[in-house]
């Protein structure tokens, strides 16, 4: 079973056609904006450093907004995924995360603006809106359906399962945390967000996710600048194998090439999720009436997450040189601080992946329950959310390869309606920022 999952994901859910849809997309979103993303000064003018409004208690401020969809990006992605592209796909599919990440916030940005011209707000005036509203105007309800539903398993499995498996990983590894224990955390601390709502799940990230992301931004640097010496032949390892383009078998690109494309794009995507179409459900949950400024808080969320981020902590993985120790990847992150750090290391990590795993299983809830309300009704929110809870507790104790292969598969799936439905609107459509 999962050699099949395998076969898929590698030759045709995340196989030349889908790289060539992600970047044909982001490419030509990025020109229609006019590569608005090369002019980071402007991003800040009108997203951190400019006036944003308040929350009126049944919305979520813009900065809310970024710091719920950094708690759902920067879980796993970033620590253990990362860890496995570079496995899989050399050091190369660094360079790939990072052009995907440059494109990605133009999709981002394009999708949340889109998203925006469709939200509709409830009789409680509260604001639901998804990607699945213009999927639906542009290719049909039947795709916008598909996309929904979609997301609903992705969110039980990337969301939820794979998180608090990394977590009861992590914390076993730090601690000594049997994996039952961890399972049970997982279980009342998700549940609280959970049954939360979307509003306290935004007071919390906004308090919380930017003093954990500078924590671990600090310990990242640490460890590059214990190996400085290491940077730049680092880098230039990064460039040659992204464009290894040695024929194996008379391919054209050459597997290498083809190979680091592929998982560089797959958990560059795993890690900011532009493109799915999923960060559209928090972003219009903001108070900001504009699209245009609440696309470029959405742009904002993937150049910090994967372009200062997910770099940093490749650029620690490969100056320590643990990734030429071999292994799956999901340990080199860890391996990495280790070497720096020594027998604390493990501890420090280990937190961090926990913290930012029941952060990101939280916004994946939101997520699949917003799905759960446009396909079914608010009758269903509840059961829902009961059984997002317990599947915390699978998570954590059950070996989950299947469930990795599952995920890039549903991704995969969400993606493609997403990206033709913004290509349609796009070419369409007075997009502008």
């Amino acid at each position: 079973m999962i050699s099949i999952i395998e076969f898929l994901n590698e030759n045709l859910i995340w196989g030349p056609p889908a790289l060539i849809l992600f970047l044909g997309t982001g490419i030509y979103l990025s020109i229609k904006l006019g590569f608005f993303q090369l002019n980071l000064p402007r991003i800040l003018r009108q997203t951190l450093l400019g006036k944003s409004k308040t929350p009126d208690g049944k919305t979520l401020s813009p900065l809310q907004t970024l710091t719920s969809t950094l708690a759902v990006t920067l879980g796993t992605g970033n620590i253990v995924a990362l860890g496995t592209a570079i496995a899989f796909g050399g050091a190369g599919a660094v360079f790939w995360m990072v052009v995907s990440a440059f494109f990605g916030m133009a999709t981002a940005y394009a999708e949340t603006y889109t998203g925006m011209k469709f939200r509709r707000t409830k009789p409680d005036g509260t604001k639901f809106g998804g990607a699945f509203f213009y999927i639906g105007k542009v290719l049909g309800n039947g795709w916008a359906k598909f996309f929904a539903l979609c997301c609903i398993f992705a969110s039980l499995g990337m969301g939820n399962m794979t998180q608090m498996n990394a977590l009861a990983v992590s914390l076993e590894r730090g601690f000594g945390v049997p994996a039952w224990t961890s399972g049970l955390m997982g279980m009342t601390l998700v549940g609280l967000l959970v049954f939360g709502g979307a509003v306290m799940f935004g007071q919390v990230t906004e308090k919380v996710i930017p003093v954990l992301s500078v924590i671990y931004i600090i310990g990242c640097l640490a460890v590059i600048i214990v190996n400085l010496a290491e940077v730049p032949g680092v880098l230039l390892r990064i460039i040659q194998e992204a464009f290894n383009i040695k024929a194996v078998g008379g391919g054209f690109l050459g597997t290498a090439l083809i190979r680091g494309m592929s998982w560089g794009f797959r958990r560059g995507i795993f890690s900011n999720e532009a493109g799915l179409g999923t960060a559209v459900i928090i972003n219009c949950m903001s108070s900001e009436e504009s699209a245009s400024k609440q696309g470029l808080w959405a742009s904002l969320a993937v150049f910090i997450d994967t372009v200062i981020i997910c770099t940093l902590t490749a650029l620690a993985i490969l100056v320590t040189g643990v990734d030429k120790l071999g292994g799956d990847g999901a340990t080199f992150a860890s391996a990495a601080f280790g070497s720096a750090f020594g027998a604390h290391a493990d501890m420090f990590l280990s937190a961090c992946i926990a913290l930012f795993a029941i952060a990101t299983a939280s916004g994946w809830s939101l997520f699949g329950s917003v799905c759960v309300e446009y396909l079914f009704g608010k009758r269903l929110i509840k059961p829902f959310a009961v059984v997002f809870t317990l599947c915390c507790f699978i998570g954590a104790t059950a070996r989950l390869e299947l469930i990795w292969g599952l995920a890039d598969i549903f991704n995969g799936l969400m993606a493609a309606p997403n990206l033709i439905a913004l290509l349609i609107f796009g070419i369409n459509s007075k997009l502008r920022l």
